[in-house]
This record gives C-alpha cells, sequence and structure tokens, in this order.
C-alpha cells in the first residue's frame, strides 16, 4: 500500500518514507524529529573547583565547558524526546554554541530511525550554572577534615616518592588532601573524605614494602542530623 504525505503530496520511499501521515522531509522541516522537552537546565558549580552538583552528588569538572557538558548529559534523557514516528533516539555529542560560560548554549547531536530511514539532527538547550561552594571546599576553607593519615617511623624522602606517585595515579586524592602537617616521628595527612585517606595509605602500604596500616574511628559531632566519625588510619613500619 502506498503511503503519501499530508502537507507535501509526495509518495513515500526508502529515502523519504511516510509514518502516520508525514515524510521525512517534512518532519525535519517542521521540527518534529526531536521533541525538546526542556530547554533549560541548571545545576550548582562550584565556583573554586568548579565541581558540578547532579543528581545531589558532587562531581569533578575541569571547568566551566566540562561541568555545562556533564550536566547536558546526565540530563539528555529528560530533556529531548523522540518526535511523532521517530525511533531509537540516541546521542552522539555535545557540541558548544556559545563559548563556555555560567549560561552556556549546548547542542545535541542526535542520530534516528524515521521508517526505517537513519537521519541525524540536533537539538540546542541552555545549560544555567549558578555560583556556590562545594562542602569540600567549604571544608578546606574551615580547615575541617573526615580523616587522617598517621605515617610514622619511615624514611621522609621514600614517602615523599611514594606520595607523588600516588596523588599523579589518583587526582581526586590529591584533591582531597587538605593539609600536610609534621608530627612526632613522621607526618599526619589530612583528608576531605575517608575514601581518598584510605586509598593513599593502602598505596603507601602497597609501594614501600613492610608496612602495615591500623584504622580506628574517633566521633566528631553530629552533621545533618547524623553522627559524624573521623578516620584515623596509621602507616607504620611491621
Amino acid at each position: 500500500m502506498e503511503h503519501y504525505c499530508i502537507y507535501c503530496g509526495r509518495r513515500g520511499s526508502p529515502e523519504n518514507p511516510v509514518v502516520n501521515g508525514v515524510c521525512l522531509e517534512c518532519r525535519r522541516r517542521r521540527g518534529e524529529l526531536v521533541t525538546v522537552v526542556r530547554r533549560r537546565l541548571e545545576a550548582e558549580v562550584c565556583r573554586i573547583c568548579y565541581a558540578v552538583k547532579i543528581g545531589g552528588q558532587w562531581i569533578d569538572s575541569d571547568g566551566l565547558a566540562d561541568a555545562a557538558a556533564l550536566v547536558a548529559r546526565h540530563w539528555y534523557g529528560k530533556a529531548v524526546r523522540p518526535g511523532p514516528g521517530v525511533e531509537r533516539l540516541e546521542l552522539l555529542g555535545i557540541e558548544y554554541v556559545t563559548k563556555p560560560s555560567w549560561r552556556t548554549v549546548v547542542r545535541y547531536r542526535l542520530r534516528g530511525s524515521y521508517g526505517g530511514r537513519v537521519f541525524e539532527e540536533h537539538a540546542d538547550i541552555e545549560v544555567y550554572l549558578r555560583p556556590s561552594k562545594c562542602p569540600r571546599c567549604i571544608m578546606y576553607d574551615s580547615r575541617e577534615f573526615e580523616a587522617v593519615v598517621q605515617v610514622r617511623r619511615i624514611d621522609r624522602g621514600r614517602v615523599e616518592n611514594a606520595l607523588t606517585k600516588i596523588f599523579m595515579s589518583d587526582p581526586r586524592a590529591a584533591r582531597d588532601l587538605i593539609d600536610v602537617v609534621e608530627a612526632g616521628g613522621g607526618i599526619d595527612l589530612y583528608f576531605y573524605s575517608h575514601g581518598a585517606a584510605r586509598r593513599t595509605a593502602r598505596g603507601l602500604v602497597k609501594k614501600i614494602r613492610g608496612l602495615v596500616m591500623r584504622e580506628t574511628y574517633e566521633e566528631a559531632g553530629m552533621r545533618s542530623g547524623r553522627q559524624r566519625a573521623r578516620l584515623y588510619i596509621v602507616v607504620k613500619p611491621r
């Protein structure tokens, strides 16, 4: 059975299929291949380290451009949807229409299928980044900490060499390091997170033979209605 487009009258073909009475070219011309549900996306971005808050979590970014792309990619499924008759709409990539800033227009490059014919299309949305301050930077400014790695009775040069390698391979641990303080017989490394402290301590044990690590906790008051527990990790020779 032959199908004709109700707008242009053309007969459907493999190159220009007709679905629900409308051909591919008319859908494209009318801007109906992609439905933009949300033309504006918003997120908080730390004005100090550019971490971006997505889905209730702070995620590291390399700057405003990276933050805008992370927000656009995360909300892609709710920002755009297939238009009438379109199947398998997928994201090919993200481009910047305007220079990345606190307000950036980004472009979704999309691929879909209409009546068996594969097409490519795009959709533009605005990403608004609200300057804020992430918990890590707040804690850093206040010199608060969540964990301490106490390195004891180990040659300082070997420790510094091992830490350099650890932080080069684990930038997030390096970013979570708040301070380094000399202590009796060694150094104390203060961290924003338990995870960064544990990874650093395990790295030291792995890179310097003959070491052991021991964990203890200390109550540190309440935060947001929950009991805080500071982690202390001692790293020393067997």
